[in-house]
C-alpha cells in the first residue's frame, strides 16, 4: 500500500465551500488503478489522501481519477446549493516525500507550440472575423481540463466551426456543411471518425474508458483542424491550397 496526498481548490476562490466527505473506493478496471480516497474540503482548499496497491501508477492518471472524484463531491454540493463551481488539483506528494505541482497543459501539445499557424496577435485578429471560432477555442481549454469529456469536447470543437460552412440551401442537412469543410481544410473524414467513436457516447452522457494516449490523439486531431481553419479564415475563407495543405487522414 502505498499513499499519495493530493491538493488542490475550489474555483472561484473566493467562494467559502466545505464538505466533509466518506471515503471513496475507486474501481478503474481499464486503467488498471483501484484506491481508496479520503477528500476534505475546507475554506475551499482541497486535500485528497489516496491509498493504493497499484504499484507504478501513472501519475496523471491518478491526477485525472482524483480530480474526477473531487468533481462529484463539489457538484452535489452546487446542485443542493443553486451555486457553479469548479475545482482545480494543483499538486501531489508522492510516496517517497516528492512533491509535485501541476501544470495547466498537455505536455506534447505545450512541445507543438511553434506547428500553431498564427501568433497571438493574429490569432486575435481572427477570432474577431469568426464567433464560431471562439466557440471552437473554449471547447479546446474544456478538452484539456475535463478528462472523462475530452473526445466530446474535441469534436464540438469541430462542430463549431463548421457551422461558418453552412448555406441557407442546406435546410436541416448536415452533410453539405461537412463537405465543405472537408474540402475547404483538406481533411479526410477518417480524421473526424476517430473522434466520433468517443464523442458520441460522451454526448450520451456514456462514460468509455480514454487512455492518455487517447486523449492525447483526440486532442492532436481536433488542434490540427482548427490550425487550418485559422489559416483559413485570415486568407479571407478561401480553400487551402494542395500545394501547401496534404489530406488530414
Amino acid at each position: 500500500m502505498v499513499t499519495y496526498i493530493f491538493t488542490g481548490k475550489v474555483m472561484p476562490e473566493r467562494a467559502n465551500v466545505n464538505i466533509s466527505a466518506p471515503p471513496f473506493h475507486v474501481e478503474a478496471k481499464d486503467a488498471g488503478i483501484s484506491f481508496d480516497a479520503i477528500v476534505s474540503i475546507g475554506a475551499s482548499q482541497v486535500s485528497v489522501v489516496l491509498n493504493t496497491e497499484t504499484v507504478n501508477a501513472d501519475l496523471s492518471t491518478l491526477k485525472n481519477y482524483v480530480e474526477d472524484t473531487v468533481k462529484i463531491l463539489v457538484d452535489a454540493y452546487g446542485y443542493l446549493s443553486g451555486r457553479g463551481y469548479d475545482i482545480e488539483i494543483t499538486s501531489v506528494v508522492e510516496p517517497k516525500g516528492k512533491q509535485i505541482v501541476f501544470g495547466v497543459g498537455i505536455y506534447q501539445l505545450e512541445q507543438a507550440q511553434s506547428e500553431r499557424p498564427l501568433a497571438f496577435h493574429e490569432l486575435i485578429e481572427v477570432m474577431n472575423k469568426s464567433p464560431h471560432l471562439r466557440r471552437a477555442l473554449g471547447d479546446l481549454r474544456e478538452a484539456i481540463r475535463s478528462s472523462l469529456d475530452t473526445g466530446f469536447f474535441c469534436y464540438r470543437a469541430i462542430e463549431s466551426i463548421r457551422q461558418s460552412f453552412k448555406k441557407a440551401e442546406d435546410g436541416d442537412k448536415d452533410g453539405p456543411s461537412w463537405e465543405r469543410l472537408r474540402n475547404a481544410l483538406r481533411i479526410d473524414r477518417s480524421w473526424m471518425d476517430y473522434l466520433v467513436k468517443f464523442a458520441t457516447p460522451q454526448r450520451h452522457g456514456e462514460m468509455p474508458y480514454m487512455s492518455g494516449e487517447d486523449r492525447l490523439k483526440a486532442m492532436q486531431h481536433a488542434w490540427k483542424v482548427v490550425d487550418r481553419f485559422c489559416v483559413y479564415v485570415r486568407r479571407g475563407f478561401q480553400e487551402l491550397p494542395e500545394s501547401e495543405f496534404g489530406i488530414l487522414k
